[in-house]
């Protein structure tokens, strides 16, 4: 099999053009499909009388497929075109294959992408207590009010700790450390990215970042949106996990296509709207997975968080025809 992004004989190397339904021609001309001229000169004619069954103009039949003037047999399917460009039979992106792969892909970085899980969460706690002061001057006296079992002191904690979540500048503040998260998270888009297109990555794949102003501005308007929908009485919860299924594919849209924030939330919103059930479906898994690891105390989204950004870079690949260049390299 060819490995050169063709199909085989595109090359030309077997005398036989695929594009070409009359094969190879001859040298001045077009091949005759009925034979060389006769001894007189003459141009030969085609056979006459009925065709044999499974036969047709453009060669031999081929055998399980209907024939020109014929019904198509029962179950008979057409076959998918290969897009060109693909070394391998192309198929419909399935749930299974990107599941597979996000955690074959992991295995063989598991070193890489644990590390920098840890060193995320260790900046994320640093940056959101430092944004949020309120909130731990609140922690801190909640193990005190747990001894006392007072439960007047409890609501009066509560009541305080929900105003003071809703000042002004406490919602500036938590907002800007959601923005920083959301830049630092971006680290995590472009080593899995990186790794559809070889088998190992590194620690300079996370911060090989480009296009500064589509990440930044994408930052801070999936904070703004989900922060506004999320405000919505009763169906807040609901459309801000609308918004956040519709901008999924977003971050990619800008690190691997280089589109600016606008493009990039246009772009996630058609891309997900057509391939709406596959899309779902994966966000399903990954809520599964994060069910399953807040249950270890958090412990097991050292694995579930790489996974995650891991099964959306290849699912993100294969709904768009891209070839994934890290399957056909060895391991």
């Amino acid at each position: 099999m060819s490995n050169d992004g063709g199909v085989p004989g595109q090359d030309g190397r077997d005398g036989h053009n695929p594009q070409d339904p009359y094969g190879q021609q001859p040298e001045g001309g077009r091949q005759n499909p009925y034979g060389p001229p006769d001894a007189s000169g003459g141009q030969p004619q085609p056979p006459s009388g009925p065709r044999e069954p499974g036969t047709d103009r453009s060669g031999p039949p081929r055998y399980g497929q209907p024939q020109y003037g014929q019904y198509a047999p029962p179950g008979y399917q057409a076959q998918t075109p290969v897009p060109t460009g693909h070394s391998v039979p192309w198929a419909p992106p399935s749930i299974g294959e990107s599941h597979r792969y996000a955690w074959q892909s992991f295995g063989r970085n598991a070193g890489v992408w644990i590390v920098m899980a840890l060193l995320f969460a260790a900046v994320a706690i640093v940056v959101f207590l430092v944004m949020n002061p309120w909130f731990s001057q609140a922690l801190g006296q909640l193990p005190r009010l747990a001894e006392s079992n007072d439960q007047a002191a409890i609501a009066r904690w509560q009541t305080e700790f929900t105003a003071a979540s809703a000042e002004p500048m406490a919602v500036v503040l938590s907002s800007l450390s959601s923005v920083i998260m959301q830049v630092l998270g971006m680290t995590f888009y472009a080593a899995a990215l990186a790794s559809t297109r070889k088998q190992r990555i590194g620690f300079g794949d996370f911060f090989a970042l480009r296009n500064w102003s589509g990440i930044l501005l994408l930052a801070v308007l999936m904070v703004v949106v989900t922060s506004v929908v999320s405000i919505v009485p009763l169906l807040g919860w609901l459309l801000q996990i609308v918004a956040g299924v519709l901008m999924i594919a977003a971050p990619y849209f800008v690190l691997a296509k280089d589109m600016n924030a606008i493009e990039a939330i246009t772009s996630s919103v058609k891309l997900v709207t057509a391939n709406l059930g596959i899309v779902v479906l994966a966000y399903l898994v990954v809520v599964g997975y994060s069910f399953a690891a807040a249950c270890t105390c958090g412990l097991a989204f050292l694995a579930v968080g790489p996974f995650s950004v891991l099964f959306g870079a290849h699912l993100f690949r294969r709904v768009q025809a891209e070839p994934i260049e890290a399957e056909q390299l060895p391991a």
